[in-house]
């Protein structure tokens, strides 16, 4: 896992490292941090799927951009997915789950990086990392079943259903 474990680890240690009253910096940059854990998780194993050369891999993670990621995920949320030629194949648990996760924690992100009327506790913060820890864990749960594969191919394409 690399980088996004490293970055939900962080995530943590900016939300605790201060004590029990953190600055709001600590806390935005925890849920920031979070959401780019979960992002970079979904990302490596992009990457992973692609069978080429190092560029090739980068290429391919490179080629991922947050607005799609998160239209394929809205699709992926829902109980079953339409795939590319018009089959609806059922979407499990726990991959609408890492979907409604990642959607949540981009929302998240960007009113923490840009929201600068919103005031952060650490209740919430703590709500927000205990979603990207249990969206880490679906995802390791799902990630070599055919249906993340599609919701990864679905990201880089950008298609919408």
């Amino acid at each position: 896992m690399g980088l996004a474990q490293d970055l939900l680890q962080q995530a943590s240690h900016l939300a605790t490292y201060e004590g029990s009253n953190p600055s709001q910096a600590a806390l935005r940059r925890a849920v920031s941090t979070a959401y780019y854990a979960l992002f970079h998780l979904v990302v490596e194993d992009a990457g992973r799927y692609w069978q080429g050369s190092v560029a090739a891999v980068t290429g391919v993670e490179r080629a991922l951009n947050h607005g799609p990621m998160k239209n394929s995920s809205i699709q992926f949320t829902n109980s079953n997915w339409t795939d590319w030629h018009d089959i609806t194949q059922p979407v499990p648990p726990p991959l609408r789950s890492v979907a409604r996760a990642f959607i949540e924690l981009q929302e998240e992100r960007h009113a923490a990086d840009y929201n600068n009327h919103e005031q952060w506790t650490v209740t919430e913060v703590q709500t927000l990392l205990n979603t990207a820890a249990e969206a880490f864990r679906d995802w390791l749960s799902i990630r070599t079943h055919p249906m993340a594969g599609n919701y990864l191919l679905s990201m880089l394409l950008g298609k919408q259903r």
